[in-house]
């Protein structure tokens, strides 16, 4: 794999955590998608590691912040 097509697959893994983050807070509530996203997050670190987890919730950011702006 090309780096590009790496970075290509981590963005495309942060837009689908997205899609299911939002899909979770419109079925539950906002204060249950948020916790059920933390236990995501501690189960990432444990498979991952902390800077891989970290790396996904940057990348997550930024998409989120560059489609707001788009809004």
């Amino acid at each position: 794999m090309t780096p590009e097509e790496l970075e290509h697959f981590k963005d495309c893994e942060a837009q689908e955590w997205l899609r299911r983050y939002q899909a979770k807070k419109l079925t539950i509530g906002s204060k249950k998608a948020l916790s059920w996203w933390q236990g995501v997050l501690g189960d990432l670190e444990q498979i991952r590691g902390v800077y891989a987890t970290l790396d996904l919730r940057q990348r997550m950011n930024r998409i989120q912040n560059e489609t707001s702006r788009k809004s």
